[in-house]
C-alpha cells in the first residue's frame, strides 16, 4: 500500500468513525448487553459484528472502533494511549493517533453545541424512553403569548409534540402529544437493527460504505434524540452523525494531511469554510415549454423538473470529489439552493480549495452556456466561518449561512461573469453560442423550446436535442424509474437517445477529469452496472439494495404519475374523472377540467436564519440559550423534504379515503360530518389521479380532477399543520387554477403560479381559487356552504321526483349577483351595495321557501336558515358572502349537465 493509500485508508476510517462514533447511545437504549458509557457501547458494536463490518481495503475497523471508544471531550491522552491499539505503535504513530482522537473529540463538540446549554434536567422518566422533539415545534418568528401552547404541556394534551419509534415512513413520520416512550418498543427497536444489519465486508468502494450507512442510519436514529439527558432535545441522533463526520473529513484535511517537513499543522484560525450555490432561472426553464398538446408537454414539464434535480445534485457531487469530500458535507440542498462545508485550505500541496471552487464556478457556469445557452444560471460563492475551539460559536455557522446567501444575490447581478469575461474584457466568441449555431444549417427553431436547433423529428413537430431528450428518455422513463445511477467517465462528444443522460462535459484542460452523467434505471437495468452513487427511489414497502456489492442511498422523489392498465393517463382522460352519474334523475353531471396547483413553504429563509433566534420562557433564564447549531440545520432541511419528497408521492399511491375523511372530519366549520363523509367517499375524489409535476425542496406543481384538486389542497395543509406541530409560524400558501385538459398546461402552470403569488401578497398562509383569496382557517366554513349547496341542487322531491329542488342553478347564479353587490360595499364603501340584504331576503321568502295556502311554510325552511348565513356582517375578508364565488364555483361546476 502506497503512502497516498494508506493516507486515503486514514481519512476514510477518521469519516466513518465520526459517523458511527455515538451509535452506542441507540444501542444501549433498547439492549442491556451494552453496558458502562455509550462511547464504550459504540466499542462494543464493533467487536459483536466484526465479520459484518471489516472490511480492511477501505478501512481499519480497528481505528474506527478506538475512535469511538475515546470521544469523551474530557478523555486524558494517556489514558487514550495505553489502550491495546497503540501498544506496538512508534511515538510518530501515537502522535498521528492521537491527532485522529483529538479532531474526532472536536468535530463531536462543534456538532453538538446544543448541549451546552444548560437546560432542564429530564424528569418523570429515564433517558432510556426518552422521545425526540420535532424540531417544528422549537421554531418561533414571532414573541406570540400563544406560542407556547406549541410546546408546553396541556391537561388536554399532555406532553409535548415528539415522535413515536419507528422506521422512517414519510406517512407515519408525524409528531404526536406525549410524555415517554415504552421499553418494549426501544428493545424491539433494536433488536430489529441488529438482525438486519447488513454485510459491509463485501462492498468494493468506501462511497457504498458511506451511502449504505447513511441510508441506515437515517432509517432507524431519525427519531432517536442525540442527547436525552434534557428535558427537550430536538436533534435527532442521524443528524448529529452526519454533521460530525462531516466537520471530521474536515479537519482530516487540515491537520492530518502532510504540508511540509517540520510544519505540523495549519494556522487554527478559520478551520472551515462555507460554499453556497444557487441556480436561478429555474421556473423560467421548467415551464417555458411552448407545445399545445398535453400529453407531450406532460412529459417535458416532469422531465425538466427532475433534469434540474439531477443537475444541482451532480453540481454538489462534482464539488465534492474535485475537494475530496464526503457527501456528509453537504448540510443543505433544496428549491437550486445548497450549503456545502469544506475546509478552510489554499495550500497548493495539500488542496486549494479557493483555486478549485473558481475553477469550478467557471466550469459549471459554461457547461450551462454551451448546452442551455443560459435558460437557467448558476453563482457559488464561500466565506470562512470565524473562530476556532474556545472562541468557537455555532452562532457563526448561521450567520455565515446567511451572509452566503446574500453573496449569492449579490452574484446574481454578475452571473455568468466567469464565462463570459476573460482577462478583463468580454468573450465575444462566448456570445455567438457558435456551437448551437453550427448545428442549425438551415435548420428552423426547435417547435417546443424556440431556443435551438430543430434536429429531431417528434412525432408531427421538429425539436431539439434537449426536448427530444425531456419527452423520450426521462419523461416517459421517469415514472417506471427505481434507481437513479451517478457516473462519471468519457461519453461520447455526440449524445444519443440511448446514452446515459450527460450533466457536464469533462473538462479538456484538465487532467483526470471526467464527463459526468446520470441513468435511469429498473431493478433488471442496474445490475452490472457502475456508479459512483444511486439513489433508491423506489415506495417505502418496496426498498431493496442494489447487490451485496453496491449499495444506494435512500432518496424520496415525488415522481407519481397516474396509470390505468400500465399507461399513463392523460389530462383528457384525468379532467373526465371529474364527471359523475346523478343515479336519481339519470343523467351524467360535472365539468371535464383540471385543477392546478402551486404551493410554497412560507418564510423557508427567514425560517432557517431566525427561526431558532427567539428563545421559549424556559430558555430566557438560562445563561446560554443559542439554539443555532448545524445539527439543527440538517434536521429541519431532511424533514420538509421527507414531507415534499416522501408524504407526497405516498399519499397518493395510497389514495386512503379513511385517512382523509378522518383529517378533513376534524375540522370545527363543517357542522355536518355525515354530507361530508358522504361526498368525500364518491369515486370522483381520488388522489391517486394527481399528476406530480414537481414535489420537493419547498414546494410543488400538481395536476389532476379539478374537484379532487380542490379537497387534496385542503388536506395537503391540514397534514402540512399536523407534520408541522401547528405551529403558527410555519405555513404554506397555495394558488389553485382550472382549466381545459387541452390548455397549454404550461400556461396553466402559470396562472398558478399567478395566483399562488396573490396569497403570499395577502398575508401568505392563504389560498387562492376561483379568483378568491382566503385564510386556510376560512376554508372548512366555505366546503360546508359548498356541500350545502350540492345536497340542495340534487334534492329529489319523493312524491313529485318531477318537482323542482327549493334551490336550483338559477337561484344560485343569483348568489353571485348578491356577492357582487356585497363587495362594492365593502371594497369601494357604496352603500347601495347593502341592498343585496333585501334582495337576498325576498328571493329567499319567495323562491326557495315553500308555503300552503294559511302560509305556513311546508317546504324549505332548512334551506332558508342556511341561507341567513350570507347575512352576517362580519370583517369583510372573513364573511361567508364575500368569498361566495368558491362555494358557487365550486356547486355549480360540479352539478352541471353534462349534453
Amino acid at each position: 500500500m502506497t503512502e497516498k493509500e494508506a493516507n486515503q485508508r486514514e481519512y476514510q476510517s477518521v469519516v466513518l468513525a465520526a459517523l458511527l462514533h455515538d451509535i452506542g447511545k441507540f444501542l444501549q437504549r433498547g439492549n442491556a448487553e451494552y453496558q458502562g458509557t455509550h462511547e464504550n457501547a459504540s466499542g462494543m458494536f464493533f467487536e459483536k459484528f466484526e465479520p459484518k463490518l471489516k472490511n480492511d481495503n477501505l478501512y481499519d475497523l480497528e481505528l474506527v472502533k478506538f475512535l469511538a471508544k475515546y470521544h469523551n471531550p474530557k478523555i486524558k491522552k494517556e489514558l487514550v494511549l495505553k489502550d491495546d491499539y497503540c501498544k506496538n505503535k512508534s511515538e510518530g504513530e501515537k502522535e498521528k493517533t492521537w491527532k485522529f482522537v483529538t479532531l474526532t473529540k472536536d468535530a463531536d463538540s462543534y456538532s453538538c453545541k446544543e448541549r451546552e446549554i444548560k437546560q432542564p434536567k429530564r424528569k418523570g422518566h429515564g433517558r432510556e424512553v426518552a422521545p425526540l422533539d420535532s424540531i417544528f415545534s422549537q421554531i418561533i418568528l414571532e414573541k406570540k403569548n400563544n406560542h407556547q401552547q406549541i410546546k408546553e404541556e396541556t391537561d388536554s394534551q399532555p406532553g409535548y409534540y415528539r415522535y413515536r419509534i419507528n422506521l422512517i415512513n414519510p406517512l407515519s413520520s408525524f409528531p404526536k402529544r406525549m410524555t415517554a416512550l415504552e421499553k418494549n418498543e426501544i428493545s424491539n427497536y433494536v433488536k430489529t437493527f441488529e438482525d438486519n444489519l447488513p454485510d459491509f465486508s463485501k462492498l468494493t468502494t468506501f462511497g457504498s460504505v458511506l451511502t449504505l450507512w447513511l441510508s441506515l442510519l437515517e432509517q432507524y436514529t431519525w427519531c432517536i434524540p442525540s442527547d436525552a439527558r434534557y428535558e427537550k432535545s430536538d436533534v435527532s441522533l442521524f443528524d448529529h452523525l452526519r454533521s460530525t463526520s462531516a466537520i471530521a473529513a474536515c479537519l482530516f484535511k487540515r491537520h492530518v494531511l502532510p504540508i511540509s517537513e517540520g510544519e505540523k499543522t495549519l494556522k487554527r484560525k478559520n478551520e472551515f469554510i462555507l460554499i453556497g450555490g444557487d441556480f436561478s432561472g429555474i421556473q423560467h426553464y421548467i415551464y417555458d415549454v411552448t407545445n399545445k398538446g398535453s400529453g407531450g408537454a406532460a412529459k417535458r414539464l416532469r422531465a425538466r423538473s427532475f433534469f434540474i434535480t439531477a443537475f444541482v445534485e451532480t453540481t454538489i457531487h462534482k464539488i465534492l470529489h474535485r475537494l475530496d469530500l464526503p457527501l456528509t458535507c453537504n448540510l443543505f440542498s433544496a428549491g437550486g439552493k445548497f450549503l456545502l462545508l469544506a475546509p478552510n485550505i489554499n495550500d497548493p500541496r495539500i488542496n486549494e480549495v479557493e483555486k478549485n471552487l473558481k475553477d469550478l464556478r467557471a466550469e459549471i457556469s459554461e457547461e450551462i452556456l454551451n448546452t442551455f445557452f443560459n435558460q437557467f444560471t448558476f453563482t457559488l460563492s464561500w466565506i470562512p466561518i470565524k473562530g476556532f475551539k474556545e472562541e468557537f460559536k455555532i452562532y457563526n455557522f448561521f450567520k455565515t449561512a446567511d451572509d452566503i446567501f446574500y453573496e449569492l444575490e449579490k452574484e446574481k447581478f454578475k452571473k455568468s461573469k466567469s464565462v463570459l469575461i476573460s482577462k478583463g474584457k468580454w468573450d465575444i466568441e462566448k456570445f455567438k453560442a457558435t456551437e448551437i449555431y453550427k448545428e442549425y444549417k438551415g435548420r428552423e427553431d426547435c417547435r417546443i423550446c424556440g431556443k435551438g436547433p430543430a434536429i429531431y423529428q417528434d412525432e408531427d413537430i421538429k425539436t431539439c436535442f434537449i426536448c427530444k431528450r425531456d419527452k423520450s428518455v426521462i419523461g416517459e422513463v421517469l415514472p417506471k424509474t427505481k434507481y437513479i445511477g451517478f457516473g462519471k467517465g468519457y461519453l461520447p462528444d455526440k449524445e444519443n437517445q440511448k446514452d446515459p443522460i450527460r450533466i457536464f462535459h469533462h473538462n479538456k484542460e484538465r487532467e483526470e477529469d471526467f464527463d459526468y452523467y446520470i441513468k435511469l434505471l429498473t431493478e433488471e437495468e442496474i445490475k452490472d452496472k457502475e456508479f459512483y452513487l444511486i439513489y433508491n427511489i423506489m415506495k417505502e414497502d418496496e426498498r431493496k439494495e442494489v447487490s451485496e456489492k453496491e449499495a444506494s442511498l435512500r432518496k424520496y422523489l415525488a415522481n407519481y404519475v397516474p396509470k390505468k392498465n400500465g399507461k399513463i393517463e392523460s389530462f383528457e382522460e384525468l379532467a373526465k374523472c371529474s364527471l359523475w352519474e346523478d343515479k336519481n334523475r339519470v343523467e351524467k353531471k360535472g365539468s371535464e377540467l383540471l385543477g392546478i396547483l402551486k404551493a410554497d413553504f412560507d418564510n423557508l429563509g427567514l425560517i432557517f436564519s431566525k427561526g431558532f433566534e427567539i428563545p421559549s420562557e424556559e430558555e430566557k433564564k438560562l445563561p446560554d440559550r443559542d439554539r443555532k447549531t448545524m445539527s439543527r440545520y440538517l434536521t429541519l432541511s431532511r424533514m420538509i423534504d421527507l414531507f415534499f419528497s416522501g408524504w407526497m408521492r405516498e399519499v397518493m399511491e395510497k389514495n386512503d379515503k379513511k385517512q382523509l375523511i378522518s383529517s378533513l372530519g376534524e375540522l370545527e366549520n363543517i357542522e355536518d360530518k355525515k354530507r361530508l363523509k358522504r361526498y368525500l367517499d364518491r369515486d370522483e375524489i381520488n388522489f391517486s389521479k394527481i399528476y406530480t409535476v414537481y414535489s420537493g425542496g419547498d414546494d410543488l406543481v400538481l395536476v389532476g380532477p379539478w374537484e379532487t384538486m380542490i379537497i387534496f389542497s385542503l388536506f395537503l395543509n391540514i397534514e402540512f399543520r399536523r407534520f408541522t406541530c401547528n405551529n403558527d409560524d410555519i405555513t404554506l400558501s397555495a394558488g389553485l387554477a382550472v382549466a381545459k385538459p387541452k390548455h397549454p398546461i404550461a400556461a396553466g402552470i402559470r396562472e398558478a403560479n399567478e395566483l399562488l403569488e396573490k396569497s403570499k401578497r395577502e398575508d401568505k398562509n392563504r389560498i387562492t381559487l376561483f379568483g378568491t383569496t382566503v385564510e386556510w382557517e376560512q376554508f372548512p366554513e366555505l366546503m360546508g356552504f359548498f356541500l350545502f349547496l350540492n345536497q340542495a341542487l340534487n334534492k329529489i322531491n319523493k312524491d313529485n321526483p318531477k318537482e323542482k329542488a327549493p334551490i336550483t342553478s338559477g337561484f344560485v347564479y343569483r348568489l353571485l349577483e348578491y356577492h357582487n353587490m356585497a363587495t362594492e360595499y365593502f371594497e369601494e364603501e357604496r352603500v347601495e351595495g347593502l341592498k343585496f340584504l333585501s334582495a337576498l331576503s325576498y328571493d329567499i321568502d319567495r323562491n326557495v321557501i315553500k308555503r300552503d295556502r294559511a302560509g305556513n311554510i311546508k317546504e324549505g325552511k332548512d334551506e332558508a336558515l342556511a341561507l341567513q348565513r350570507l347575512m352576517n356582517m362580519t370583517e369583510k375578508k372573513n364573511s361567508l358572502i364575500y368569498n361566495l364565488k368558491i362555494p358557487v364555483f365550486w356547486a355549480l361546476y360540479r352539478n352541471r349537465k353534462v349534453t
